[in-house]
């Protein structure tokens, strides 16, 4: 399983460098790590040296959705791959039998969830945005917002026919995103309206000082998206399977 693992990710690597459109998706995350260790410092010293105010007080849910976004670039990459008749039928030439064939896609779905953990936590790691937190909150959070990369590749794959369709579908995503930034800032009962994202539960479950409370916001994350998630892929397996 690891040598076919290795040897699709390879091929992975070689499509998306020849694609400029997945290879700037593939890059961006590094961008919003250079954006808040460089920009961020940089915009809020000139702020403060115009209002006396510092932005800083703000850095943590600028850090935190910032890393929210970094799970919808692995799954937008791979669902694109997956939608790309040409790139498939060279990927897929030696699945002759229905367990290769599942076992394909298994891969398929797992390779963004690993790159969008990987990509999470080294970017928690250089911004830390939740700095009290020690490393199984840290751990924890990582997974959660990785998971979403697996809704967005199975929300895409299933629900697009082409790259173009993907693309639209994928925007659908900041509407998630959105709830981060308005439920961690809105008061009591207006963070109401946040409660549908699991993006926002994620952010609570990392920065909640209660470790009862951090695990119980962590379920409710992970019951939105793996419930979206096993809806998903049964439609993803009769699409995509031979």
């Amino acid at each position: 399983m690891w040598s076919r693992l290795k040897s699709f990710f390879i091929a992975d690597i070689n499509i998306i460098t020849h694609d400029k459109k997945l290879l700037a998706r593939s890059l961006a995350p590094f961008i919003l790590i250079l954006i808040l260790k460089l920009v961020f410092p940089l915009l809020s010293g000139i702020f403060f040296s115009k209002t006396g105010h510092s932005l800083y007080n703000y850095y943590a849910i600028v850090a935190i959705t910032f890393i929210a976004i970094i799970p919808m670039f692995p799954g937008e990459v791979y669902a694109f791959i997956l939608l790309d008749d040409k790139n498939m039928k060279i990927m897929r030439i030696e699945e002759v039998d229905t367990v290769a064939e599942r076992k394909f896609l298994f891969m398929r779905m797992i390779s963004p969830l690993f790159i969008s953990f990987i990509l999470v936590l080294l970017t928690i790691l250089l911004t830390k945005p939740v700095p009290t937190e020690g490393w199984l909150r840290t751990l924890f959070s990582a997974f959660l917002l990785s998971i979403q990369s697996l809704f967005v590749f199975l929300f895409i794959t299933t629900l697009a026919e082409n790259k173009t369709a993907g693309v639209a579908l994928s925007r659908l995503y900041w509407i998630f995103l959105i709830a981060v930034p308005a439920g961690l800032l809105l008061h009591h009962p207006l963070n109401y309206f946040a409660f549908y994202s699991p993006l926002y539960w994620v952010a609570w479950t990392w920065i909640i000082p209660s470790p009862v409370e951090s695990m119980i916001y962590g379920s409710v994350a992970l019951i939105l998206t793996s419930g979206a998630s096993v809806i998903f892929y049964r439609h993803f397996v009769k699409k995509h399977a031979r």
